[in-house]
């Protein structure tokens, strides 16, 4: 029922115009959830395991720290935060308390931040960022430096450094795509990332609704879209 409210005589004209888009907006938006149970159908949670996680992270007022840093500081990263969705991230992390995570996209580094928050409130675990940057000093500018000590960052696109990277690590436990948002460029980091995405390893990827390219990936590995849960414009679902 979620799906049809949502439903504006808008789309009913684009779905004449494009059946095909239709198509992809029906799935996706019926994969929309909430935050709280994005990650206890993703996770195979209580939903009061999740919101006692939430309380955690709400009594650090990190976002409200980087949010500050943001309205302070007037580097430009290029990018706009992940926001809200960055508190997923957090989630994620600190619930399956993982060994290796890899993120395509860092920007200013809101969503990293939570991350690393995470990792270091795991007190394990390694952050490996791909990001295509000129000055190393703006890429990832709003992260506190006493989180950078679990963060590896390279420098280059992910069509040149993603498969590189893998190669090295060996099966990784999270992936989080938030880099460039073209079809291709999505597509390509899902095929590389797949085969190192260990078994019931989490798949996230950002601006999900912009393309085809999670539904036609999610074809191609006999992945049912259904069980794929979205918030906002977060994806994510288990590798089974």
């Amino acid at each position: 029922m979620e799906v049809f409210r949502m439903i504006r005589p808008h789309h009913i004209i684009e779905s004449i115009k494009n059946p095909q888009r239709a198509i992809r907006e029906i799935k996706y938006r019926y994969t929309f959830t909430s935050k709280i149970r994005f990650i206890a159908d993703l996770l195979s949670l209580r939903t009061d395991v999740v919101l006692d996680c939430v309380k955690e992270l709400s009594q650090t007022q990190l976002s409200a720290n980087l949010n500050s840093r943001i309205k302070l500081d007037t580097i430009s990263s290029g990018r706009g935060p992940m926001g809200d969705e960055a508190e997923i991230l957090y989630l994620c992390v600190s619930l399956i308390k993982p060994r290796i995570v890899v993120e395509t996209g860092v920007g200013a580094g809101f969503s990293t931040a939570f991350i690393l928050h995470a990792l270091e409130q795991n007190k394990r675990g390694e952050l490996y960022s791909i990001d295509f940057f000129k000055d190393k000093e703006k890429c990832g500018w709003i992260i506190p430096t006493h989180l950078k000590t679990s963060w590896r960052l390279i420098n280059g696109l992910s069509e040149q450094v993603l498969k590189p990277l893998l190669e090295k690590l060996g099966p990784i436990d999270i992936f989080i795509h938030d880099s460039d948002h073209s079809y291709e460029n999505m597509m390509s980091e899902f095929r590389t990332v797949w085969p190192f995405l260990r078994k019931e390893g989490v798949f996230l990827a950002h601006d999900v609704g912009r393309n085809d390219a999670l539904f036609n990936f999610c074809r191609e590995v006999n992945f049912p879209w259904w069980k794929i849960r979205t918030y906002k414009v977060l994806a994510g679902f288990r590798k089974s």
